[in-house]
């Protein structure tokens, strides 16, 4: 990449912002520009790809984390009764009760939570989906309200994402209905050699009031702006997040657009609820897809923008600084890069989850007891786990068998990951 005229990155990432922009906001994006015609950008094509030989970043994904999405209706008032009963059956201590929480929609089993959120009493979740369902009671309440979930956005087409989506919001309301988009959090993952926690304060041009550093024990671990407000932006190293979150499917996609496997991958997030979005005119999916370019070039134009002091008094004025040049001409699709491998529905653990972090209780064993073969501490194990649950049936009611089919029973229901029965096409209805 070759390194652009000082003036020249504002320009081209401000007329970028502004495309389909109603006038409002394409005056924003165009003040954030110092106001220069069009005829003075560069007419060169951005790229995700090429790594600048400047102090830059290196972007590996540009996409939409996390997407907020209602539907307008009412709930069919035969389906509230099964609705509250898988609902109470979340709630029981019996193992064989516990196996009615949940539903299936369409194709689709739902884990149905023993509580509700908020305004909202229902709340039916798996891998891809978090659906909080009003009652037939509701008057102000939207039918659903949905969160789909990161994995399934790095992973899929948001065409497929929401075809699915759509066909069970018709199970519940009874008729089709389009979603109306509440909140959207868009992202860009990179690598760079940028020092990040040296970045004074004041280079930083930002329309934001609020202003944070973090820190995990002594490692810096992220930049907030605006938190809480109708738009927010997270910097934050996400190899250091994943350690607590397990998203490791990253790691595979990162590593596919030349990630080495080690250096620190940092993310930049923006987060824009429902007010900013109508203000933009954004209130549909495609609408939304035909605008992620430029709602991005927004926000790391207008709202936010890492500059390099020039010695002007107007900082509005001063370059991008190369690494927010590389970032704010990130190019988001709506079809992912690749698509690594098919996205679980249930929620289950992964294998690093299983067999790194659930090891944690067996190896602490063999420390205690001076075990060093795992042969061998595996049946030691087992025989002084049945032992102690014999030893305390007396107050709780189980042995180890009790104890494990119950714990089994919780797991399979908060994991989704039950046998429902076959969907029943021609009712298309919920069980």
């Amino acid at each position: 990449m070759v390194k652009p005229t000082d003036k020249q990155p504002v320009q081209d990432a401000s007329r970028r912002a502004t495309e389909g922009a109603p006038d409002r906001w394409r005056a924003d994006a165009g003040r954030a520009s110092g106001g220069k015609p069009e005829s003075a950008v560069s007419s060169a094509p951005p790229s995700n790809t090429a790594l600048a030989n400047y102090h830059g970043a290196k972007i590996l994904r540009a996409g939409i984390d996390s997407l907020y999405v209602s539907y307008t209706g009412d709930l069919r008032s035969e389906l509230e009764p099964i609705l509250e009963s898988r609902k109470q059956a979340g709630q029981s201590e019996d193992a064989e009760t516990q196996k009615e929480a949940t539903v299936l929609l369409t194709d689709q089993p739902f884990a149905v939570s023993s509580k509700g959120k908020g305004r909202f009493p229902y709340v039916l979740t798996h891998n891809w989906y978090h659906v909080q369902v009003s009652s037939t009671r509701a008057t102000r309440l939207p039918l659903a309200y949905v969160q789909i979930r990161s994995e399934v956005l790095t992973l899929a087409p948001l065409a497929d994402i929401l075809g699915s989506l759509n066909l069970a919001a018709e199970v519940l309301g009874g008729k089709v209905v389009q979603p109306k988009v509440s909140r959207v959090d868009l992202c860009v993952d990179f690598v760079t050699d940028y020092d990040l926690e040296a970045l004074p304060r004041d280079h930083w041009i930002t329309r934001a009031v609020g202003y944070a550093r973090y820190y995990d024990r002594s490692r810096f671990s992220g930049l907030v702006f605006g938190q809480g407000g109708p738009i927010s932006c997270r910097l934050y190293d996400k190899t250091l997040e994943i350690q607590k979150s397990q998203k490791t499917y990253l790691y595979e996609l990162w590593k596919a657009q030349g990630w080495d496997g080690s250096s620190p991958v940092w993310r930049l997030e923006f987060q824009l609820k429902s007010q900013v979005l109508r203000e933009v005119l954004i209130k549909s999916v495609p609408t939304l897809i035909e605008r992620l370019n430029a709602l991005w070039g927004y926000c790391t134009t207008a709202w936010l923008k890492l500059c390099e002091p020039d010695g002007g008094a107007n900082q509005s004025r001063w370059p991008l600084a190369p690494l927010w040049d590389d970032l704010s001409r990130a190019q988001f699709n709506e079809v992912p890069a690749i698509q690594l491998r098919r996205i679980r529905k249930d929620m289950s653990p992964s294998d690093q989850s299983l067999f790194v972090n659930g090891l944690g209780a067996l190896t602490s064993f063999m420390a205690r007891e001076g075990i060093g073969s795992i042969q061998e501490a595996l049946p030691l194990y087992l025989e002084a786990a049945t032992d102690y649950h014999r030893r305390n049936s007396r107050l709780t009611g189980k042995a180890l068998a009790g104890y494990v089919r119950e714990k089994v029973e919780q797991k399979r229901t908060r994991f989704n990951t039950r046998t429902v029965p076959e969907f029943d096409k021609k009712s298309r209805g919920l069980k």
